[in-house]
């Protein structure tokens, strides 16, 4: 996924769950169509979660970092 800008980013590092999964679709929410989510973890669950919950809402997901103890996800809204 070719990213211009992110327009919302979400540091969320040391929280688990839920919060690796409610805080973004919370955001993705209030953003529009077309815009950039990054959200910051080290929760490795998170890895499978957020990938799993954007597919069913039907968001692009990116994981960015995945090998390293604080990874990202671009995620651009639908």
């Amino acid at each position: 996924m070719g990213i211009a800008k992110v327009d919302r980013c979400l540091d969320l590092r040391g929280k688990v769950c839920p919060y690796p999964t409610f805080e973004p679709r919370l955001a993705l929410n209030e953003m529009a169509a077309g815009e950039i989510l990054e959200v910051i973890t080290d929760y490795y669950p998170a890895q499978q979660t957020i990938p799993q919950l954007m597919q069913k809402l039907g968001y692009q997901c990116e994981l960015v970092d995945g090998d390293k103890p604080v990874f990202r996800f671009i995620i651009r809204k639908s």
